[in-house]
């Protein structure tokens, strides 16, 4: 080997040895760095911690001599304290909450439940669209405990059903149809008819606006539904077909389907033909 050669070996060595040393302290001082950025958000995360709960307590602390108007906005802003611990002050607010004499304030409470959906929260509601004295504490309990959609609540819903106030009905029968497709065909199918038999005219069109379950018990009321409807009830028309959608005709219904492609209105003709063409789909998956 001549000595340029050797030379340029050895330079070669010393640079891969400094490169080395660079490379390791380079390592070393990003390693340090992280370290203290995850130390800063630790750090960070436990004083949000302790001023959330600071939160809590001067809430807690409020709530029993305020006015109605000042526990309601507590009520209303206690939600945005909940964590994924160390909630206890924030469900205790909201429980006393639930029972305070006045109902703008429980109204608030059953919001805020909703929003919190935890397991913890969820009787509470349901207690509250059972046994409250005021109907519209009652409606929005029952319109929070639907945002939960658990089955559990279904004979909450049923109950409701049976209520003179059609609002109560009305919100009920939309708990219902937001149930999962078993709960609803395993024993909820005759409160829907039921529904859909409503004298108010109102629940009745929501109920149809709001059925997403296929059940041949339901299609027969249905497509009764339609068959039974006049030329301008235009509103109970374009329910009953928006309700039919997906499911496969009859003869006697498809008939008074394809009778409505030549409506007056240009919207029940577009459903009519939506129907007809889900209902060609379905026979030819067959």
């Amino acid at each position: 080997m001549t000595a340029d050669a050797c030379r340029c070996r050895l330079f070669l060595l010393c640079y891969r040895q400094r490169a080395g040393h660079i490379h390791v302290k380079t390592l070393a001082s990003f390693m340090l760095f992280f370290i203290c950025i995850q130390l800063a958000g630790c750090s960070m995360f436990q004083k949000s911690d302790l001023v959330r709960v600071q939160k809590q307590r001067e809430a807690a602390l409020r709530y029993p001599s305020a006015n109605w108007i000042e526990r309601r906005d507590i009520v209303r802003s206690v939600v945005d304290y909940y964590g994924k611990d160390k909630n206890e002050l924030v469900i205790g607010i909201l429980t006393y909450a639930v029972q305070d004499p006045q109902p703008a304030v429980r109204i608030e409470a059953v919001q805020s439940l909703a929003k919190i959906k935890s397991e913890r929260t969820l009787p509470l509601v349901k207690k509250t669209a059972l046994e409250d004295r005021n109907d519209n504490v009652r409606w929005y309990a029952i319109k929070a405990l639907r945002s939960f959609r658990d089955p559990s609540s279904a004979d909450i819903f049923i109950r409701g059903l049976e209520s003179s106030d059609w609002l109560i009905r009305e919100e009920s029968i939309k708990g219902i149809c937001s149930l999962d497709d078993a709960t609803i065909k395993s024993r909820l199918a005759p409160s829907i008819i039921k529904a859909l038999n409503d004298p108010s005219t109102s629940v009745m069109l929501t109920t149809l606006r709001c059925i997403r379950t296929r059940d041949d018990r339901l299609y027969a009321a249905i497509s009764e539904k339609l068959r039974n409807a006049t030329e301008y009830n235009y509103s109970l028309i374009q329910a009953t077909l928006i309700a039919l959608r997906g499911y496969q005709l009859d003869p006697k219904t498809k008939e008074k389907v394809i009778s409505l492609l030549l409506h007056n209105n240009p919207q029940i003709r577009i459903l009519a033909l939506r129907v007809l063409k889900k209902d060609r789909t379905l026979k030819n998956s067959e």
